[in-house]
């Protein structure tokens, strides 16, 4: 993996070679390997690599038919040499043995029909000198992240967004729709960015630009290929159970085995759950020796997973690592945030963070669980859409009147996964319709908290629930479940769940890849009947099914726990003094740190009558984001600031 960013005047106008270098230190955590650049009029193109694949050869920005096309690459091509055979049949002739002169020559050959013969994680930006064009293009689930900036004449693009915002063209204004979607779900819906005027290409998508003239389109999209199969149970239910059950266990393993095209040392995080349990299965079976695998815990007992990862490291026969998540000073996580770019609440950003750091002590490449969860119905809240239903018909009166009320009388407490808190979230939002209720399992806070905390901030910026409904409305003729799978999809697993993970591991030159995300998986999980993915309480069935008999009962039969950190505790103990310093200096210009809301949460959070942990770690991310990114030393020579303007929002991109 690397760290890419460049720039582009159709016109032939001076680049920002200042811009250049200050991308390049500021992405130098995604590519300690080595550095290259290209420039010429009017473009400049910069690289800072991890060597992967080809570790002499590979070196970036790559020119190929006689510097005609440049290219600035993120990511892996798994299929690369069997593209490079059939390029060499067509006659082209390679000087490397890297994937990404494939690419290029992919591109000669084919234009953009080849992006849909990649099999791959990737993001990169090509640029044609005969043609003045450019091409941006992103994975199709977005493992790899992908941004850029338009402005009059040309057009910018990063890695990472505070790259961008080291460029002088690009204001720190906040997008007063990405800071309402952040405090309503803790992270920002793409194609938006928190930062006005910076944009995520969206995942399956390119953009290609030439003469000021811009266009994008979709090249893979999982909605087509929902409505290819015809969005009944009869059109996914060919052939037996069991057939089906055989086909998607031979097409998992093929990707865990493509995965693993590596010329450094590989390895796989394993939390012990079914996900990177069966993973680490599928690439044991694969591996020359013993698989080094990797598990992170912590000292609060009710959050640790390591004697589950021990259990199957043991079983499988890996050599198994494993280390302890602490928690994190207020400096340490200033850091933390500025590595993760974006603000990003999820709490497992921590243990996250520790994860790739304890792997990267042994291997360059890490096989990742992410995305079961989201193609095979792993999380609580598709049971909850099926309790939903039936709460939905009591008597808006006796929800209200009396369900409700007695909820808030449950006693908190402070254990993972607690059964008051998935009461309480289900009570609160079960009474509205299916979809409503889907994204109200997400929501952090609600409407009135958000105008309450952030006031005119947010002014112009439309209900975040209106992007889960425009997804919803692209696969309505799909059963409900697999609607909010895609939805999930669409939303949280790559704007959360793939955010989290591509920063923390890039951040420590790591590679992390995700077979369960391999397009030809995605696929097959997606023509897989309803009743293979969840039945009654029954979650992940095709998965439990394959692997029983291939892992130990206990890890068949455990509940989904998640990866989440104890932020409730850390809050009332080595955070607190800190944290009620800094929500007392109403520093933030974002949100009222002084609001009698948010005052009142975290009294009641220290006070033990409530766990908020969830809400104020989403606040001091925030917080914490605009001193140390917005305000901070990602600008070139930019100083912090009292006030930072918000940008309206005209609606959604």
């Amino acid at each position: 993996m690397c760290g890419i960013a460049g720039e582009v005047f159709f016109d032939g106008s001076p680049i920002s070679r200042e811009w250049m270098r200050h991308a390049g230190e500021t992405l130098r955590h995604r590519g300690p390997d080595g550095d290259g650049t290209y420039a010429a009029p009017g473009v400049g193109l910069v690289h800072r690599r991890l060597s992967i694949i080809d570790v002499e050869g590979g070196r970036q920005p790559m020119s190929w038919a006689g510097e005609r096309y440049w290219i600035t690459f993120n990511g892996e091509i798994y299929n690369y040499e069997a593209l490079r055979g059939e390029l060499e049949g067509r006659g082209a002739r390679f000087r490397t043995h890297s994937d990404t002169e494939v690419l290029l020559a992919a591109w000669e050959a084919w234009g953009l029909d080849a992006l849909r013969r990649l099999s791959g994680i990737f993001a990169f930006g090509l640029w044609d000198r005969d043609t003045r064009s450019l091409l941006l293009a992103r994975d199709p689930l977005g493992v790899k992240p992908l941004l850029f900036h338009e402005s009059a004449g040309g057009i910018r693009f990063a890695s990472e967004c505070k790259a961008l915002l080291a460029h002088p063209a690009v204001a720190p204004e906040v997008d007063a729709q990405g800071l309402r979607d952040y405090l309503t779900l803790g992270y920002v819906l793409g194609p938006r960015t928190i930062v006005a005027g910076v944009r995520k290409l969206e995942p399956g998508h390119y953009l290609f630009a030439q003469d000021g003239r811009v266009r994008r389109g979709a090249y893979w999209d999982l909605a087509a290929v929902m409505r290819a199969s015809d969005g009944g149970e009869g059109a996914r239910s060919r052939g037996t159970d069991q057939e089906r059950i055989e086909a998607f266990d031979a097409c998992l393993d093929a990707a865990v085995h493509r995965q693993m095209v590596s010329d450094v040392p590989l390895g796989s995080f394993l939390s012990g759950g079914l996900d990177s349990s069966s993973i680490a299965y599928y690439a044991q079976r694969h591996a020359r020796g013993a698989l080094q695998t990797f598990s992170m815990g912590f000292d609060e007992a009710s959050f640790s997973e390591t004697a589950y990862a021990r259990e199957v490291a043991s079983h499988l026969g890996t050599s198994h690592h494993e280390g302890t998540a602490t928690g994190k000073t207020l400096d340490e996580l200033r850091d933390l945030v500025w590595y993760y770019d974006e603000p990003l609440g999820d709490t497992s950003i921590v243990p996250t963070w520790d994860l790739a750091g304890l792997a990267r002590r042994h291997v360059k490449v890490a096989l990742s669980g992410d995305g079961c969860d989201e193609i095979l119905a792993g999380y609580d809240t598709y049971v909850a859409d099926l309790f939903q239903r039936a709460y939905a018909r009591l008597p808006a009166s006796l929800h209200r009147g009396i369900v409700r009320p007695l909820t808030s009388l449950i006693p908190a407490t402070d254990r993972k996964v607690a059964l008051d808190f998935k009461i309480r979230q289900f009570v609160l939002h079960a009474h509205a319709g299916p979809e409503r209720a889907h994204f109200g399992w997400r929501t952090m806070f609600d409407d009135d908290d958000v105008c309450a905390l952030a006031g005119q901030r947010t002014a112009g910026a439309s209900d975040p629930f209106d992007a889960y409904v425009r997804h919803y409305d692209a696969v309505r003729s799909a059963p409900p479940l697999d609607q909010s799978l895609y939805v999930d999809v669409k939303t949280w697993l790559v704007d959360d769940i793939l955010t989290k993970v591509d920063r923390a591991t890039m951040a420590c030159g790591l590679e992390a890849r995700v077979p369960f995300l391999d397009v030809a998986v995605v696929e097959a999980a997606m023509r897989l009947p309803g009743r293979l993915k969840l039945r009654r309480l029954e979650r992940k069935v095709a998965l439990r099914r394959i692997m029983s008999g291939r892992l130990p009962d206990s890890i068949l039969s455990r509940k989904k726990r998640g990866f989440n950190a104890p932020v409730t505790r850390w809050l009332r103990g080595r955070l607190r003094e800190d944290v009620s310093d800094l929500f007392a200096s109403r520093a933030s210009t974002l949100v009222d740190l002084g609001a009698p809301a948010l005052q009142s949460l975290w009294r009641e959070h220290l006070d033990g009558r409530a766990d908020h942990g969830f809400k104020l770690w989403t606040i001091l991310c925030l917080g914490l984001w605009e001193e140390r990114v917005l305000n901070g030393r990602s600008r070139a020579g930019a100083t912090a600031t009292s006030t930072v303007p918000v940008a309206a929002a005209p609606g959604a991109a």
